[in-house]
């Protein structure tokens, strides 16, 4: 079983693109700005609790950008920033529990963050969780996270666009009372949002 796990793991986010989530839905136009920060500064106002500096502080440490890379410690940072609601932290934070990095892999974890980051608008959370119940073969799950992964004011128009295609792709294999079980459940999460 830990061998299919860690086989799901690296299949699955074997990709670069979901690990490097940017902080770039809601906040404010200055934020840019701890990224150009020097890593003394960013620190410090990290360890005051600010959750903009917790997130780019850990994506610098996961990279090695400007500082030594520590994995353990970007965990941590985006541990804190997720915890205060930080979207691309929360996802970051699950990919890396997906990936084994800086942790032990975590499906479970993973899928908590994962939940929380859909739960904040991200979609590419919700396409991630799409490919997680997709690959353990619970299409209606899957199906359910691709629709909303593919509606409209979620975050990312490639990752919509991706959604809506592997929305057709999943149909084949569905019945029709799937698939119209997949929107209601779709629908009642989206609206208890």
């Amino acid at each position: 079983m830990k061998l299919f796990k860690a086989a799901l793991f690296t299949t699955l986010f074997s990709f670069a693109g979901l690990a490097n989530a940017e902080l770039i839905s809601n906040v404010p136009l200055d934020v840019s700005r701890f990224e150009l920060m020097n890593v003394s500064e960013l620190t410090a106002r990290a360890n005051q609790g600010n959750d903009h500096a917790q997130f780019y502080l850990a994506k610098r440490l996961q990279k090695g950008q400007d500082i030594t890379k520590n994995t353990q410690q970007a965990i941590q940072w985006y541990t804190k920033a997720a915890q205060q609601g930080v979207a691309p932290a929360q996802l970051n934070l699950a990919i890396m529990y997906l990936r084994g990095e800086g942790v032990q892999p975590n499906l479970q974890q993973a899928r908590h963050w994962l939940e929380k980051a859909a739960m904040r608008g991200d979609n590419r959370a919700s396409y991630t969780l799409a490919l997680l119940d997709e690959k353990q073969k619970n299409l209606v799950d899957a199906y359910k996270w691709y629709d909303l992964a593919a509606r409209d004011g979620m975050l990312d128009d490639k990752v919509r666009s991706k959604a809506r295609g592997k929305i057709g792709q999943l149909a084949l294999n569905l019945s029709s009372s799937d698939i119209a079980n997949a929107r209601s459940q779709a629908d009642s999460w989206f609206q208890s949002r």
